[in-house]
């Protein structure tokens, strides 16, 4: 069973902020013990020893979580086991260890506020159930601990004495507990729904076979392209790109080679183009390539590279084939319709011509 979250790097960098601030806290509240213990004349030896060794070890942890050569998820558990460690010493030896005293006690007290910090710690370090089992078990220390003493000066008048004080702590880190394990099924269940929208959204964009992205996306691509254009003036190219007899491919070798060479040329104009710029299977074996602040000139140069890569190296190991392209590039007052349909014509000429061929459009105003 998982016991941690699994978080993507950035994440596990803002945990890790996260608890080197709260060892910085308790560090700086166990320095603030120790000079409180320091300055009063009648300060416990024992006090002193433990607030001095709790600031020592927050900072040493606070070292740790800076070395990220250590796991999250063992220095997670690490610090859940040091603190709980800590705060368990610290109350037992007010209250077993060191004679009766007024300051003594409010220290136990002071100790005891901090035992929330448990609970918060346990819902960001992990999982719902999992931070629940680790906060009851230090809820069930900390009552093993101090609930004897409670019982034993039920008659006493001290700032610790008796059931109340502790009763109401309990009481207090038991909605604590439950508060923040709502909290965290909520996240739990915000995290879920929000990857499954994720997936879904994937799903709805991609190819399946290819794992390109889709005709549907590449048309919404293609909207905010023109969108860009005509509100700034700027220029794209696209590229239709057509496998040669592709039907007699697969009437030869089965649709599974079809399959295959659709995939493996997928990858290879993948590899050979930018990231910025969106490439889909538009249908059957057609691909279309969108590639925004590319001329019509730099589009013809890209379409022969990619023509001549597929020439020259079998596909799928194995398939000899050859593509033909089209390209058409932005003009001004186009919809995805007109820039597509002269791509098109552009593909058409090519295969018309022989195939294995990468035609451009006529040029605006080049009367041909």
């Amino acid at each position: 069973m998982k016991t941690t979250r699994e978080f993507p790097v950035e994440e596990g960098t803002r945990k890790r902020g996260i608890y080197l601030l709260l060892l910085m806290l308790g560090s700086t509240g166990a320095a603030v013990a120790f000079v409180q213990n320091a300055l009063n004349p009648a300060g416990a030896t024992g006090v002193a020893l433990t607030t001095a060794a709790t600031a020592a070890i927050c900072l040493a942890l606070a070292g740790l979580t800076l070395w990220r050569r250590i796991p999250l998820a063992a220095l997670e558990k690490l610090l859940l086991g040091v603190a709980v460690v800590v705060i368990c010493v610290s109350v037992a030896t007010g209250l077993y260890l060191t004679p009766p005293d007024d300051l003594v006690l409010r220290g136990v007290v002071a100790t005891m506020l901090w035992m929330p910090l448990i609970f918060v710690f346990c819902a960001i370090a992990f999982d719902g159930v999992t931070s629940l089992r680790y906060s009851l078990a230090a809820y069930a220390l900390i009552v093993l601990l101090t609930l004897p003493h409670a019982i034993a000066t039920r008659s006493g008048t001290g700032v610790t004495d008796g059931i109340f004080v502790p009763l109401q702590a309990y009481l207090a880190y038991a909605v604590i507990i439950v508060a923040l394990y709502f909290f965290s099924d909520l996240q739990e269940r915000a995290f879920t729904m929000e990857e499954t929208a994720r997936t879904m959204r994937r799903l709805a964009n991609t190819d399946a076979l290819t794992t390109l992205a889709n005709r549907r996306h590449a048309e919404e691509q293609f909207v905010r392209e023109l969108r860009r254009a005509e509100r700034y003036g700027r220029m794209f190219s696209v590229l239709m790109i057509d496998i040669d007899h592709f039907k007699d491919l697969n009437d030869r070798h089965g649709h599974h080679a079809g399959d295959e060479v659709l995939v493996d040329l997928a990858r290879r104009i993948e590899r050979m183009v930018r990231a910025a710029d969106t490439i889909a299977r538009w249908g059957g074996e057609e691909f279309l390539l969108l590639a925004p602040e590319t001329s019509l000139a730099d589009a013809q140069r890209l379409a022969e590279m990619i023509r001549h890569h597929v020439d020259a190296n079998a596909l799928a190991e194995r398939y000899r084939i050859t593509i033909s392209l089209g390209v058409a590039t932005y003009r001004a007052g186009d919809t995805v319709q007109s820039v597509v349909a002269r791509a098109d014509a552009a593909l058409y000429l090519a295969k018309r011509e022989g195939r294995n061929q990468a035609r451009a459009e006529i040029p605006a105003g080049s009367g041909g």
